[in-house]
């Protein structure tokens, strides 16, 4: 918004920011209620990724672009999927050759669903959310310090594969593959200690929400992930139980 936009060039230095969200043009800022509750569109000139960089992360932050990573693959690349179950430990200590693959794949995929949807008016680009409806209602609901963004989408993953299952869209083998591979790369699947009424009030905020009714990304196999309006939202609570203890 400064001087109606200055022209600006992203180069990101942590894993998560080089997968996710140097590309695509959203900007925002969080406010206590809601994540990204304030925001616009306004793409880079360019994105530089160099993945040498990212030799000096610290593991936590490793781990929460993994969670990112592991969205995409969940999402929309079943070949990735399987690329991060055989390279769990290159991807938790730093592998130059496996960080470009994870980069590549997951910007290719962001920037081909972006192109289709830039501004989310199509239904497209809303899959990318997967994972962060309960995500980011975690990180508002306690004041963005406890977690970091990848560790709220990680128990967002997970909750959204076993609402699959329950739903009858996912094979219950495919939610445990997700399950393994979160736990193998050391991302929590529930959390405790987190007021589930604090949470149900920031779902409220969330923009997939129209007109009173809950919309879903949820995936239906390793690879794909579709947006449903069919869920009722006391299920959907009764469910998030398992996942957000106090």
């Amino acid at each position: 918004m400064f001087r109606r936009g200055v022209p600006y060039v992203q180069l990101p230095t942590t894993l998560l920011a080089q997968v996710d969200s140097s590309i695509g043009g959203k900007v925002g800022i969080d406010l206590p209620e809601a994540k990204n509750a304030v925001g616009a569109f306004y793409q880079p000139r360019v994105v530089f990724d160099h993945v040498g960089v990212l030799r000096s992360l610290p593991l936590r932050q490793r781990r929460s672009g993994l969670a990112e990573i592991l969205k995409y693959a969940v999402m929309a690349d079943a070949w990735l999927f399987r690329f991060l179950e055989r390279h769990v430990t290159a991807c938790l200590h730093g592998n130059p050759q496996v960080d470009r693959v994870m980069v590549e794949r997951c910007a290719r995929i962001k920037a081909r669903v972006v192109s289709r949807d830039e501004r989310e008016t199509r239904g497209v680009r809303t899959r990318l959310n997967l994972g962060h409806t309960l995500g980011h209602a975690l990180e508002a609901a306690t004041g963005y310090r406890r977690f970091t963004h990848g560790e709220a989408i990680a128990v967002g993953l997970a909750y959204a594969s076993h609402l699959s299952v329950t739903q009858g869209l996912m094979a219950t083998a495919a939610r445990q593959r997700i399950i393994r591979l979160l736990r193998a790369l050391g991302l929590p699947t529930a959390v405790t200690g987190v007021s589930l009424g604090a949470v149900k009030r920031a779902l409220r905020y969330d923009k997939k929400f129209i007109r009173g009714k809950s919309r879903w990304v949820l995936p239906t196999q390793i690879g794909r992930a579709i947006v449903t309006e069919g869920v009722p939202m006391s299920e959907a609570m009764r469910l998030m139980r398992e996942y957000v203890k106090p």
